[in-house]
């Protein structure tokens, strides 16, 4: 019997690189939208006022998906999954194929052969979304961006393709038995960002803690500590009530396009691209970010030529408890605050600051299914550097 609608345990996802005969299922997966749009560009001629053609492009293709942090791979990860180094470089070239599977809509689960199947091909990873919110889960948010999209015995596709004629393309249903967090805390939440350092690292050369397994934000936080630890001074609560720390990279990739070819040869990552980290807090005093013509931290007694600036190159890091690491190197820089709420209404007053930085964001996971990856994650300190 055909569905009345598709709805959350009727449909699931999975993702394979390229070249590779299975699809790793999603876990923690919370939201999946796909967009289609197909490029069409108009030539009119002298003499005539309708169109003479409306020549189809290439189409350009998106799904863009959202899990919970919960222990198992990142989507990141699930789509780069040959990649050469865990570093943003090193997986921007990795193409993957995005499947999902839809399933009985009267059934508990996916299992099985999928009634209905799309498979989109030759993606590539173009933006990421790290939330870490107070008040809800943890989430990874990644867009891919290719050209093809194939359904499941589509009767329009004509030719010569694998795919003309197959019922199913290679994505059945994959949980044997209810599916569950594997991570340490569970789906991860508040609770579950790692503030508390080991006591046995050094700093690195931005004087902050070179713990690959802790927290380090920005001194420019106010009351986040010198060395980028958010202490409990009193033992108990926080020096800092951090409200939300969101990270977000757009690859911006572009096309390479080949004479005698439709399709895009390669979609590059359109270097330099900027990353960045977003932080807020429920003020206690203010911002404390101060900021002047010639720097605040220029002495007196020296000339402009020898502007010291307002600013300091700063290291952050995220770590949670069910193994998700992100590294935005050494060199990122405090861009904005916006300083809100307070009003006669009520609420807090909260403080965002917005840190800048480029190319450099290197994200780790102690599930990552690269074949190097518990290598990568056995030397995670040695990414601090980057």
């Amino acid at each position: 019997m055909a569905n009345k609608r598709i709805f959350f345990p009727a449909h699931q996802v999975g993702i394979k690189g390229d070249g590779q005969t299975t699809f790793r299922v999603i876990h923690g997966a919370q939201n999946l939208t796909t967009n289609t749009s197909f490029n069409l560009s108009q030539v009119f001629i002298l003499g005539q006022l309708a169109i003479y053609e409306n020549i189809e492009g290439v189409p350009d293709v998106e799904v863009s998906l959202t899990k919970v942090l919960d222990g198992y791979p990142l989507i990141y990860h699930e789509a780069t999954i040959q990649a050469v180094d865990p570093t943003l470089i090193g997986r921007s070239n990795e193409k993957c194929l995005v499947a999902v599977a839809i399933f009985s809509d009267t059934a508990d689960g996916a299992s099985g052969a999928p009634l209905a199947q799309v498979q989109f091909s030759g993606m590539y990873v173009n933006s990421l979304a790290y939330s870490f919110p107070l008040e809800d889960n943890f989430t990874e948010q990644a867009t891919l961006a290719g050209n093809d999209k194939y359904w499941a015995n589509d009767p329009n596709l004509v030719g010569n393709e694998p795919w003309v004629g197959a019922d199913t393309l290679g994505f059945t249903g994959a949980f044997s038995t209810d599916d569950a967090p594997i991570g340490s805390g569970g789906v991860n939440r508040r609770e579950n960002m790692n503030f508390l350092p080991s006591t046995t690292v050094g700093l690195d050369t931005n004087g902050m803690v070179a713990d690959p397994d802790c927290t380090i934000l920005p001194p420019d936080v106010f009351g986040i500590s010198a060395s980028g630890t958010n202490k409990k001074t009193d033992g108990q609560s926080f020096d800092v009530t951090i409200t939300n720390i969101g990270v977000n990279v757009d690859f911006n990739r572009e096309a390479i396009f080949q004479m005698g070819r439709k399709g895009a040869f390669h979609r590059y990552v359109n270097f330099p691209v900027q990353v960045t980290c977003e932080i807020t807090s429920t003020s206690r005093s203010g911002d404390f970010v101060s900021g002047t013509e010639y720097g605040i931290r220029t002495p007196a007694s020296i000339g402009l030529c020898q502007d010291g600036g307002n600013l300091q190159n700063r290291t952050i890091r995220i770590a949670t408890c069910e193994g998700t690491r992100l590294y935005l190197g050494l060199k990122n820089k405090l861009a904005t605050t916006n300083y809100t709420g307070g009003d006669a209404g009520g609420g807090n007053v909260e403080v965002t600051y917005t840190f800048n930085t480029f190319n450099d964001l290197t994200v780790l996971h102690s599930g990552d299914p690269n074949a190097s990856g518990n290598v990568w994650w056995a030397a995670r300190s040695t990414y601090l550097v980057n």
